[in-house]
């Protein structure tokens, strides 16, 4: 059975390119909340667990599960596209979100084996996927609330290409294709460009 309930999508266009803005209730996540609460558990299951609750959840609303754990997707679509699930708290201003595989997220091989520069990775993602889903985890609470945006690869690297990640403030500093991650903020400044166009 599907966990994702009463969803509601809103599309808007990125230079030729759909990007969805969808809303959804998670019924697993909002029973979890509920055993939390009537147990007294105020871990909320923990911000990893909860992640790949969320991602389990979308899984089985687009599709299938990846062959592999060591695919570089997430999810097959019913249209046979690849999807990449990222998960964030964007309650925390502090959160980033990279489009590039986690293990080069990670181990910045640009950085510390001269391999490469950044966009290389960000391409080699890009070129591995078909779509990026991420996922807004902060209003999961003891509502089960689920909001998620659904991205072209091909939209992320123009984005990149264009240099048009909007700034969340004004002493924000200028993203270029050298930045690994972009500031949750600033994702979000641009998801709100993208739609009150």
């Amino acid at each position: 059975m599907k966990s994702l309930q009463n969803i509601t999508k809103e599309t808007a266009y990125y230079r030729g390119k759909e990007i969805t803005y969808g809303v959804g209730y998670d019924t697993y996540m909002l029973e979890l909340n509920k055993l939390d609460k009537k147990f007294g558990r105020a871990s909320r299951h923990g911000n990893a667990k909860m992640g790949f609750n969320i991602e389990r959840a979308f899984v089985d609303h687009l599709g299938r599960e990846a062959h592999s754990a060591k695919a570089s997707w997430d999810a097959v679509g019913h249209d046979g596209k690849k999807w990449e699930i990222r998960t964030r708290f964007f309650g925390q201003t502090s959160c980033g979100i990279h489009f590039m595989g986690s293990s080069d997220s990670q181990n910045r091989p640009w950085k510390w084996a001269g391999q490469g520069e950044v966009f290389d990775y960000i391409k080699k993602k890009c070129d591995a996927v078909d779509m990026f889903l991420v996922a807004d985890a902060s209003k999961t609470g003891e509502k089960g609330l689920l909001s998620w945006w659904e991205i072209p690869s091909k939209a992320v690297i123009e984005l990149y290409n264009r240099n048009e990640w909007q700034e969340a403030n004004r002493t924000a500093y200028r993203l270029d294709k050298e930045t690994s991650s972009i500031a949750g903020p600033r994702f979000l400044q641009t998801m709100k460009w993208i739609f009150n166009k």
